[in-house]
């Protein structure tokens, strides 16, 4: 009986831990091979070969449909991800009326994505650091000299960069860790009219200036969601009780025939 209750309690804790802690576990040859492929997209976007970009895009979707999605462990977000950029990079590179820049930031965001997907210890979104981290500065200048303007002009800045690294931490990150920074984000959209004159809002920034920061240094990957180790446990508290119960039952059971029998 107790090493059935064990070995169901293990079980337990394995798909969970599981689930948890699940890697990208993706064929690295033909993955390499498709971040090549984004990588030489965008060189040639930033020459402005975009007839050639627009071949090797339709030659990396050929190349993307050849995987079979069922042995490579891809999530729906995932895939949604992958779809979505690979469709903003083809329609910048295609479209007449994009600039140059424009077209540039779409095939950095795709980059950004497949490289996400491929890269463990250091993806190159995190290549932003500096850049990103210089619109704080900024912004937050603009809000200690009250200067509105200055603030819109660096907050629109900062949210266009924001906009191409988003879907690659949304990779990389645990679910709550990205709506952790996505929700400072939204919140300081939400309020950029007033958040120069307005002390308690202006605070906000700070917190969210901290958060990209540790967003770059890295947050614990192996550091799940405090709420969902609460249903973990909770559960697999409810499931030894219940254990412990029936085996005491039993005990009790067969204790009383003994003395029956005696």
């Amino acid at each position: 009986m107790h090493k059935k209750m064990l070995t169901l309690i293990c079980l337990f804790f394995l798909i969970f831990s599981t689930s948890v802690h699940a890697e990208k576990d993706l064929d690295q040859k033909e993955w390499r091979h498709l971040n090549q492929t984004a990588d030489k997209v965008l060189q040639l976007v930033k020459e402005e070969k975009y007839s050639e970009a627009k071949q090797l895009l339709d030659f990396f979707s050929k190349q993307f449909l050849a995987i079979r999605y069922d042995d490579q462990n891809l999530s729906m977000t995932q895939l949604r991800l992958i779809t979505t950029s690979y469709e903003r990079a083809l329609g910048a590179v295609t479209s007449a009326a994009a600039s140059h820049e424009e077209r540039v930031l779409a095939v950095s965001e795709f980059r950004l994505v497949i490289d996400a997907l491929v890269s463990e210890h250091h993806p190159l979104w995190k290549n932003t650091e500096t850049q990103v981290m210089n619109y704080f500065a900024k912004m937050r200048e603009a809000i200690s000299s009250e200067d509105s303007n200055s603030f819109q002009h660096h907050f629109n800045g900062f949210l266009q960069r924001y906009a191409v690294i988003r879907p690659a931490i949304m990779i990389d990150l645990l679910p709550h860790q990205f709506q952790k920074i996505d929700s400072h984000v939204r919140y300081v959209e939400k309020y950029r009219a007033t958040i120069v004159s307005d002390t308690d809002k202006a605070k906000q920034m700070k917190v969210m200036e901290e958060d990209f920061a540790k967003l770059y240094q890295g947050f614990e990957k192996d550091q799940a969601d405090p709420s969902l180790w609460w249903v973990i446990f909770s559960i697999g508290g409810t499931i030894l009780l219940s254990l412990s119960y029936v085996g005491y039952k039993k005990y009790k059971g067969e204790k009383n025939k003994v003395k029956m029998k005696q």
